[in-house]
């Protein structure tokens, strides 16, 4: 493995919570399959649905090996944003997911084969290998799964930068960088492009127009970073997780206690207010041309349609 690769940090995919918690999921699919075609030609092998006892160790042990893979992955999820997982660490954590995960294999092959000849040592190396096998094929396809999406979206967002290079020569006052944790830059955009921001743990997934087409770009960064970045434009927080642009709106609804924008793009799920920051949001709709907004808003207006005007 090359210096480069070593100290290059592992796609943001691969951290995301949707992503571990679907790479359990897959590997217990495949483990199941696996386990089923490679029992009948192993020694060391005891899963059994037939039997009670069989059954129950069966269980016991996809539950244990279960609940150590949710663990891992809320821990490496919890803690991406105090350690820089490169390339070494994840392969290094996800080693230690076999060692662990086989340490109880062997344990309850143990309980399982009590009369079985093989010493632990001999025991716990072909449940390594049985586990590497099983992992692998799972983690492997995830990768490259993770893999591609980094790359669309590092495409989607060339053409993006190319569009604002390539078209009609124009200055954007509202042109506005955005960073990452390191302090690197990683986004150059045009804010009246920009729809809404939704936070996702310790990363903001941002979604923008470009060519008439709805795209997103996940940052690793605080809402708060991007909130005092983004203060001079027409993007407000409305919610504990999502800022919007308020020169998107179409109009506000309100449902009960709760109130919801609606954006002029049908794509778009209604997006829920805080009342915390009902306020901050008709303030910067009327900073930024409210009755402009209020124009585009539905003509039909009732009870439950509340105009940008309007804090009731």
């Amino acid at each position: 493995m090359t210096n480069l690769h070593k100290n290059r940090e592992i796609p943001k995919f691969l951290l995301d919570k949707r992503y571990l918690i679907g790479s359990v999921l897959f590997i217990l699919t495949f483990s199941i399959l696996f386990m089923l075609v490679y029992s009948p030609f192993s020694n060391t092998a005891w899963f059994s649905l037939n039997t009670p006892q069989g059954f129950g160790l069966t269980s016991a042990f996809y539950i244990v090996a279960l609940a150590i893979l949710f663990v891992s992955k809320i821990l490496m999820s919890n803690l991406e944003s105090k350690i820089r997982f490169t390339f070494p660490i994840y392969i290094i954590w996800i080693i230690a997911e076999v060692v662990i995960i086989s340490l109880f294999y062997t344990f309850f092959t143990v309980i399982a084969i009590p009369s079985f000849e093989d010493s632990l040592g001999q025991i716990m190396f072909k449940a390594v290998g049985c586990m590497i096998l099983i992992m692998a094929l799972p983690y492997t396809i995830l990768t490259l799964y993770a893999a591609y999406k980094s790359k669309t979206e590092e495409l989607q967002l060339l053409q993006y930068e190319l569009s604002l290079t390539n078209g009609p020569a124009k200055t954007y006052p509202s042109l506005v960088n955005l960073y990452d944790y390191n302090g690197t830059l990683k986004l150059t955009i045009n804010s009246d492009s920009l729809y809404y921001i939704e936070s996702q743990d310790n990363y903001v997934k941002i979604y923008y127009e470009n060519q008439e087409k709805l795209l997103s770009y996940m940052l690793r960064c605080r809402t708060k970073a991007i909130e005092e970045n983004l203060a001079d434009t027409s993007m407000v927080r409305c919610h504990r997780s999502f800022m919007v642009n308020v020169m998107k709106i179409n109009h506000i609804k309100k449902g009960g206690k709760a109130r919801y924008i609606v954006l002029n793009n049908s794509e778009i799920k209604p997006i829920p207010v805080s009342k915390s920051y009902f306020k901050n949001l008709i303030e910067k709709i009327d900073k930024f041309n409210a009755s402009a907004v209020a124009t585009n808003s539905t003509q039909a207006i009732d009870e439950n349609i509340i105009t940008p005007n309007q804090e009731g």
